[in-house]
């Protein structure tokens, strides 16, 4: 686990912090800021594999309050604990963490090909909503797929790519997918679907979760 702690540390982005690094490392992560009295409340965000909930009960002893559910949580200490707080989190992890846990993989609901990628079909969709932690977003899955060309990268870490499977080519996002080194095409894609407003226009847009070298059949 990851567990990082400090004074002036905003809880309004403690949050979002640790879900970027839990994302980023695929690790529970604990973010905790401390007030000038040496008060602290943080916030957690876990991996599949690991209650959150379940984790911090075992480490209550160093806890002023804490509550949440599975894969999110908040936390109240006082920084005298961190430091037996922060040893007790990370080895609870490695105790309950199996190492396929560790392991990243992506759950995918449905093969797509790109010819059944519509309007129609994504209104379907959207009436799945609202997703979470209860209701994830479904991920869609296509096998064989090429770059029509080089991505364009923005923001300095994002790929914009046009795809294409057999004669149907698609549009399609993978955020922070400049840091990854991608396999030799073609590719198997996992993706997410959703609206694209463009030029007045609700299109298909396509947002990458992964992809690797393709398979054969």
């Amino acid at each position: 686990a990851i567990v990082a702690g400090a004074r002036g540390w905003h809880p309004g982005v403690l949050g979002i912090v640790a879900s970027r690094i839990a994302r980023k490392y695929h690790r529970p992560a604990i973010v905790i800021g401390f007030d000038e009295n040496g008060l602290g409340k943080g916030s957690g965000r876990s991996i599949n594999g690991l209650n959150l909930v379940d984790a911090l009960t075992r480490c209550a002893a160093t806890l002023e309050k804490f509550g949440g559910h599975e894969m999110a949580a908040g936390l109240a200490l006082h920084e005298n604990d961190f430091p037996q707080f922060a040893e007790a989190f990370s080895s609870t992890a490695r105790e309950l963490l199996s190492e396929e846990a560790l392991q990243r993989w992506l759950r995918l609901d449905h093969e797509l090909p790109f010819t059944n990628i519509n309007v129609e079909f994504l209104r379907w969709h959207e009436l799945l909503q609202p997703f979470g932690n209860g209701n994830p977003q479904p991920v869609f899955f296509a096998r064989a797929v090429e770059p029509v060309g080089a991505p364009r990268v923005s923001n300095d870490k994002h790929l914009i790519f046009r795809l294409r499977q057999g004669q149907r080519d698609r549009r399609a996002v993978y955020f922070d997918g400049a840091a990854n080194e991608l396999p030799a095409p073609p590719w198997d894609v996992a993706f997410r679907i959703g609206a694209d407003e463009h030029g007045g226009e609700t299109l298909v847009g396509i947002r990458i979760e992964g992809m690797r070298a393709a398979e054969k059949a």
